[in-house]
């Protein structure tokens, strides 16, 4: 069994079947015993050997895997030095799968009177979780023979809240050792159980009588070996969730430092706006129209990444250039979408940005609009010129805007306006090389460019709190989950678990 130490009992009673001897550690207070050998459940007198025993019931076998904990160990558990004295397989009248294992504790040491009111009475295993029962500090107040009805009662004393977990009548299925009360009392006992975890309250009331109750908390299995000097091993293995077992998963720890991390990011985004303000440009510029005719405008070749066009080159190729003769619009059908063009695209010349000056590394965010794009789409290919290095940055963007009527109601697709972002720029002055494209047959579009300066943007922020928000999060998920494995054994689960 084990090579947990176990004392000589004090005293000896007979079985009144087959004469087996029982020990008795306790010869004051016990009163009843079951025989480990024939299961005979009987009543005896531990003071008068000689005297007759009575046999009160009896138990067809012994149930398997019988006591795991040595009936007379002894060990510390609640603060008391306490013997098992015995053992119980029990269960439910209204379920006959459900099934537990109760032991009795008494002290190792007799006190001097009665036993202090938080002395352990009982060590309970189910599937491997273990409770230590007490007399209960405080409880729900009832008046009379009348049970307690509420679903959930918090305890004015400690704060500690409890919800309706169980309701159930126990029978008694095996019993070995000693007991100071008739355990088949308690066939006529209604229980019911509210969970608190780490603690389970119960109470227990036989017919016509006030409901007494109890305080049981939840111990790992570790510790009920290293109170009785026994291997882990031994022990039963847990299985699911306890009724009162701790979840381990909390979600409190995991937000208050996501909400600390949200606090320092957000004041960091501040200091940053306050410290390193934005700036802003922008330049309105008109895109010739781009007549339908073969003899359109040659187009000129939007520039490799790269380009190191000086600023003063650049306005001046820009002034030179002829203004093109606009076209009129051509009509569309007013019922569906274009189809696609079968006309070659028509370029303009180079445009050219006013200035802006980087005094801080930043991110640029530029903003294209064509307010008056109609059913036409337009391609703007815009170069970033750094005006101290030469060094260019690259982005290319299509804007398009179609609409119409169809079956009387009024349709558009696409967008006046588009943007892009270019991060990591090192400071200086740096100016937009422009190079739009229209679909032919366009006239003339008007083109704003807006320049705005980030020293860091808030989807950045944004985006790293999304980030750490994942282990709160999983936190929760596995909360969540844990307490639906706990609830899946009760008839009173809450809507939430």
């Amino acid at each position: 069994m084990s090579d947990a130490p176990v004392t000589p009992p004090a005293a000896w009673v007979a079985c009144p079947k087959c004469q087996a001897r029982v020990p008795c550690y306790d010869p004051a207070g016990s009163e009843y015993f079951g025989c480990f050998k024939c299961r005979t459940y009987f009543r005896a007198d531990p003071a008068a050997p000689y005297s007759p025993a009575t046999v009160v019931s009896g138990f067809k076998r012994e149930l398997p895997p019988g006591p795991s904990l040595p009936l007379g160990a002894t060990g510390p558990l609640g603060g008391y030095q306490v013997r098992l004295t015995g053992y119980q397989v029990r269960g439910e009248k209204n379920d006959r799968t459900a099934e537990w294992r109760e032991y009795q504790l008494r002290p190792a040491i007799p006190f001097q009177g009665d036993d202090p009111i938080d002395f352990p009475l009982q060590l309970a295993e189910f599937q491997g979780h273990w409770l230590l029962i007490r007399r209960a500090p405080s409880f729900p107040a009832t008046k009379g023979s009348h049970s307690f009805q509420g679903k959930e009662w918090t305890s004015p004393s400690t704060g500690n809240g409890y919800r309706l977990w169980h309701r159930y009548e126990p029978i008694i299925r095996d019993a070995q050792g000693e007991f100071d009360w008739n355990i088949l009392d308690d066939e006529h006992l209604k229980i019911q159980e509210f969970t608190g975890p780490p603690y389970l309250l119960s109470s227990e009331q036989a017919p016509k009588s006030k409901p007494t109750w109890y305080l049981s908390e939840y111990l790992e299995p570790a510790q009920v070996a290293a109170a009785f000097g026994l291997p882990v091993g031994q022990l039963p293995s847990r299985q699911g969730t306890g009724a009162a077992q701790p979840n381990p998963h909390q979600t409190g720890t995991a937000w208050r430092l996501f909400g600390v991390a949200a606090v320092l990011l957000l004041a960091l985004a501040a200091w940053l706006a306050i410290t390193r303000p934005s700036s802003e440009l922008t330049d309105t510029f008109v895109i010739p129209a781009v007549p339908v005719a073969a003899d359109a405008p040659v187009a000129l070749t939007p520039p490799p990444a790269g380009d190191t066009l000086g600023l003063a080159a650049a306005r001046a190729t820009a002034a030179a250039a002829p203004p093109a003769v606009p076209e009129p619009k051509p009509e569309l059908p007013a019922t569906s979408p274009p189809a696609a063009p079968t006309t070659a695209p028509g370029y303009s010349q180079m445009l050219v940005s006013k200035t802006i000056a980087l005094t801080h590394p930043a991110a640029l965010d530029i903003r294209f609009d064509a307010p008056g794009l109609s059913n036409h789409w337009l391609e703007v290919t815009a170069s970033l010129v750094n005006e101290q290095t030469g060094r260019g940055y690259e982005v290319t963007r299509s804007l398009e805007f179609y609409e119409g009527m169809e079956d009387g109601e009024h349709w558009t697709e696409g967008s006046y306006s588009a943007n892009a972002v270019i991060s990591g720029l090192p400071p200086g002055r740096y100016h937009l090389n422009l190079y739009p494209s229209l679909e032919a047959g366009t006239g003339d579009t008007e083109l704003r460019v807006q320049l705005e300066q980030h020293t860091g943007f808030f989807s950045n922020f944004a985006l790293i709190l999304l980030i750490m928000s994942i282990l709160p999060f999983w936190q929760f998920v596995r909360h969540s989950a844990f307490e639906n494995s706990r609830w899946e054994n009760s008839d009173f689960a809450p809507s939430s678990s």
